[in-house]
């Protein structure tokens, strides 16, 4: 039997070892959002863009395994659930882009906001997780309610209707499967994290490209990259680093935590976006949508992780025999 102090020691370092993955993924996804954005200021194709980052991650994943690292190999066995997922991540990041490109960074991120509430759903229905307490459920209204109020007084809903808020709306529906599925698969498919970015990636690959290509993305791609100032090249280099980075940071966290408790932190580490996208962009929405934006993202702080069924049951029956 391990010690007090082995034990309180070894849950600090699996304490530590959460807080560095959320801290990871935050860092890279609070700041791809707005590399994306700019990147598309340079190189207005969202497809397009999104194919470059995936070969590049690809090719860094094999790179990294020459060297040594290990990454599974390819099994069917473990491919055909990851193609499932590969879908709803391939159309969610073109959604996801088609958003950027139609309205601003902050309208993205409420509607991305308002996922951990049909992700805790979805987990409490058919994953076996507790519903959250009442902190917890307090903390997801009020994100709800900020997103409310911001849709009320976003300049961009009064000017163009509902209309702009189209791609937004899909890329909600996509990214709460995303999150369902892509937690279920880290509990069923055994795979290391530098697998899952390899499986992910190449098997987006080719139905990003064939999007692009559907929509007449490559056809003047080679120009536009020749064309590309020196800036305009650092973005998009940037950009798939930091895609890379979150691929692997993602998939780090998401087998630590709940999908619920994944999917809020990618919505709180997004505050960070707000206030960049405030000083360097001039497409960014009023004051008073701002702070809506802000509420949401601070009350997402308070949220706490609730556990799976399994455990109020053990706990149940702990008291039962303890009677």
């Amino acid at each position: 039997m391990a010690k007090p102090e082995e034990k309180k020691g070894e849950e600090y370092s699996s304490s530590a070892s959460i807080g560095a993955a959320v801290l990871g993924y935050s860092l890279c996804s609070s700041t791809l959002l707005l590399a994306n954005k700019v990147a598309m200021s340079y190189l207005p194709y969202p497809a397009a863009v999104s194919f470059i980052q995936i070969v590049f991650a690809v090719v860094v994943v094999y790179g990294m395994k020459l060297l040594g690292f290990h990454v599974d190999d390819f099994e069917w066995s473990k491919v055909k659930p990851y193609m499932v997922y590969t879908v709803a991540f391939v159309f969610s990041i073109f959604a996801n882009m088609k958003a950027l490109s139609h309205s601003n960074v902050e309208t993205v991120i409420v509607f991305r906001a308002c996922s951990p509430i049909s992700v805790c759903i979805i987990e409490y229905l058919l994953m076996d997780r507790q519903l959250p307490n009442l902190r917890s459920a307090l903390s997801l209204l009020i994100v709800v309610m900020g997103a409310i109020y911001y849709c009320i007084t976003d300049s961009q809903l009064l000017f163009d209707g509902f209309s702009a808020y189209y791609w937004v709306f899909i890329y909600f529906i996509l990214i709460t499967f995303e999150m369902t599925y892509g937690k279920q698969i880290t509990s069923s498919v055994q795979l290391n994290v530098l697998g899952s970015v390899l499986y992910t990636n190449t098997l987006a690959a080719v139905p990003m490209f064939l999007l692009g290509y559907s929509h007449g993305e490559f056809d003047n791609l080679g120009t536009a990259l020749s064309e590309l100032p020196t800036k305009g090249i650092a973005v998009l280099v940037f950009s798939c680093v930091a895609g890379t980075m979150i691929g692997y940071t993602g998939w780090l966290c998401r087998g630590m935590v709940s999908a619920t408790t994944y999917t809020l932190v990618g919505v709180v580490n997004k505050f960070f976006t707000v206030l960049l996208n405030v000083y360097i962009w001039d497409k960014h929405s009023t004051t008073s949508g701002i702070f809506a934006v802000c509420v949401c993202l601070l009350a997402g702080t308070f949220y706490q992780q609730a556990p799976p069924k399994s455990v109020d049951l053990k706990n149940e029956k702990n008291g039962a025999n303890s009677v």
